[in-house]
């Protein structure tokens, strides 16, 4: 068996005058060996920025999964001439995935049944801001009494809490918003599909590169609108155009929302989902 791995780096050029760049990539597998590499050049023009594809095939890949989250790592070196002008370490997974209608979630071509958690960013006593050692420590727990899942409510997580689910084995319902309201810090008068791609466009492409999320979500449980209502809620044209901005940064996963009145179920709000 082999995997294709597609890297897409952007290059930017805050200089005024034309750059020829080369940009450099190594693909190191959960060893730290070298499985990979391959370099590309080209010329990004003043103020200006370049999209740069490059494709490699790891064979025999080692699988991410919940119980051997092997993770992979990309260096990325960017080159004028002989000078190395910027770095970037990412990480990433290898693995396969399906929702079915009939059967459930299948990883890596087996079924698993997912127990998961809606979990609020909050720890207790401990406050708001971000604590490593503290999420590690609340994710050791809930694996002990056998969950598996995280659904994080109802916002876009800490990039931390994202990174422990790569490196633990949980699989993660990525959430963008609660409401596409004020409660998301839209101001009043900005036009919701503005305010949407922006918000997504940030959101998948900060996430898209953890294999521990199988799903994104634009919402919960927002109020369906009524035909000829002027209060702003969940309707088939905005669930459509919130989907499709989320499939324009990421095509690889399914969307969905979370979704509290059963009876959309028997009208077109719901058809632009790919998981309800």
């Amino acid at each position: 068996a082999s995997a294709t791995v597609n890297v897409n780096s952007t290059i930017e050029n805050h200089l005024n005058t034309d750059s020829k760049v080369t940009v450099e990539i190594a693909l190191l597998d959960p060893d730290g060996r070298t499985v990979a590499t391959g370099s590309k050049e080209d010329t990004v023009p003043a103020g200006g920025s370049r999209e740069l594809d490059q494709s490699f095939v790891i064979e025999n890949p080692q699988r991410w999964d919940i119980n051997s989250p092997k993770l992979y790592t990309a260096k990325t070196t960017v080159r004028m001439g002989n000078e190395v002008v910027d770095t970037d370490i990412n990480t990433f997974g290898i693995r396969t995935f399906r929702f079915t209608a009939n059967d459930g979630f299948y990883l890596n071509g087996r079924r698993l049944q997912l127990y998961g958690v809606n979990l609020h960013h909050d720890q207790g006593p401990l406050g708001a801001a971000f604590n490593v050692r503290a999420m590690e420590r609340q994710l050791e727990i809930m694996r002990d009494m056998g969950c598996n899942s995280i659904r994080t409510s109802h916002n876009a997580p800490a990039p931390e809490l994202i990174d422990l689910c790569d490196r633990m084995g949980f699989v993660v319902w990525d959430e963008a918003f609660d409401k596409w309201d004020g409660t998301a810090s839209r101001v009043s008068n900005e036009p919701l599909e503005e305010f949407g791609e922006k918000q997504l466009r940030n959101f998948v492409m900060r996430d898209r590169n953890h294999p521990s999320i199988v799903v994104w979500s634009i919402g919960n449980e927002i109020g369906t609108q009524s035909p000829g209502s002027t209060r702003e809620g969940k309707n088939a044209e905005n669930v459509t155009f919130m989907s499709n901005f989320v499939r324009k940064y990421d095509p690889t996963r399914p969307v969905t929302i979370g979704n509290d009145n059963p009876g959309d179920g028997n009208s077109d709000v719901l058809d632009a989902l790919d998981v309800v």
